[in-house]
Parts: C-alpha cells; structure tokens; sequence
C-alpha cells in the first residue's frame, strides 16, 4: 500500500482542498482521482502525487470523456 496524495485545483489556480489516501497501485490512485474530479463542484483537476513526485493529473474533461 502506497500513500498518495490528491490536490484538487480549481480553474483559477487555487488548491481549496486536498487528500491523503493510500491506494494499492498507480490504477487505484488514478481511480481515486476521477471520483474527486466528480465529487468536488469547482474541481477541475486533481494533481496526484506520491512523495514529493507529481505523477500525474486527471481532469474534469477526461472524466466526462470516459
């Protein structure tokens, strides 16, 4: 179990929220980041990171695509 971290940024570049979640694997990470991506109203994008490294970032735009 790794522990990622999810930042949700809004259109204007803000970061109102975040969160910690420890997920089995990159997939899961990325899982965990559409649901936030859907759950968060001003949401735009969701910054995954592990540590200090920035992996990857899902948005609201690839979540409606899916």
């Amino acid at each position: 179990m790794q522990v990622f971290t999810f930042f949700c940024v809004e259109s204007d570049g803000s970061v109102p929220r975040f969160d910690v979640t420890p997920c089995l694997d990159d997939q899961a990470a990325r899982r965990r980041a559409e649901d936030l991506v859907g759950l968060h109203r001003g949401c735009d994008t969701v910054e995954v990171w592990r540590g200090a490294t920035r992996l990857f970032e899902v948005t609201s735009a690839q979540r409606a695509a899916a």
